[in-house]
């Protein structure tokens, strides 16, 4: 017994000092999540995605501090391209707030963003850095509309040939006719492509719920951390079907008493 004893109070001192050698700002940079960036490259279109989770009372004051960094940077650099704010009906909270930056402030806005939710008591719940190869897009329209231009050079040509047949004539006119659509549309892709280059899409996203600090835990803090959840979340589920449950239970016992107390006041009811 006193072995056990020994053992169990070894383990707990063991925990205390990781848990002291994970001090705040070693939870900051947990939350924080990995510090990872994209290196800028000529054609290449990035877009990057990050989650927050806060106390649901903070998830709008955050969302107007990230709104009103985006707007100190300008219109040139930095614009507000949408938002949404949501309560549910379980007092749950969820925002987003989408933004378009100059490919050159993306990265440093991301890190600014998270480091003020760590501060404000929050944490990044993910992260996704996404990029794609635009300007091989751009110049495969290039290459197509010069193409284009080529093919439309030798229909139109044709075109101007006397002694042409009616036939052969309006062969040759559908042909540059779905030249002009597939050039349009080419010209359409390529633009869209130039777009997404000079200008990275940010979205941020916000949701309620419990930060968790305890990252650094071991697994015996860990563990008796998480059975203190499970009952927490057991006793709130009581409560609710309790308070669900008893109003309806009182309602039908009163309905009940109620039915048979009439019967037996009403003539020839039955006896009591």
């Amino acid at each position: 017994m006193r072995k056990a004893v020994v053992v169990l109070a070894l383990l707990a001192a063991a925990c205390g000092k990781k848990e002291e050698a994970a001090g705040p700002a070693e939870v900051a940079k947990q939350e924080a999540g990995p510090n990872v960036g994209v290196n800028a490259a000529p054609g290449i279109a990035v877009s990057y995605d990050y989650a927050f989770r806060l106390a649901a009372e903070k998830v709008a004051a955050m969302q107007e501090q990230h709104a009103s960094a985006c707007e100190a940077l300008g219109p040139a650099t930095c614009r507000v391209a949408g938002m949404t704010y949501e309560v549910s009906r379980q007092r749950w909270v969820t925002g987003t707030l989408e933004l378009r930056l100059a490919p050159g402030a993306a990265r440093k806005f991301g890190k600014g963003a998270i480091d003020a939710v760590v501060q404000g008591g929050g944490m990044l719940a993910s992260a996704r850095i996404e990029s794609e190869n635009a300007g091989a897009t751009i110049a495969q329209a290039a290459a197509n509309g010069a193409s284009y231009a080529d093919d439309k050079a030798r229909i139109e040509k044709q075109l101007a040939q006397p002694g042409l047949g009616s036939t052969e004539r309006s062969q040759l006119q559908a042909q540059l006719a779905a030249l002009a659509d597939a050039g349009r549309e080419v010209k359409v892709a390529a633009a869209t492509e130039a777009a997404r280059l000079a200008s990275t899409p940010v979205m941020l996203r916000y949701e309620s719920g419990e930060v968790d600090e305890s990252l650094s835990d071991g697994p015996i803090v860990g563990a008796v951390k998480d059975g203190w959840r499970n009952i927490i979340w057991g006793f709130t589920f009581l409560l609710w079907a309790a308070v669900s449950v008893v109003p309806w239970v009182i309602g039908g016992g009163a309905l009940s008493w109620g039915w048979r107390w009439w019967r037996r006041r009403a003539p020839g009811g039955e006896k009591a």
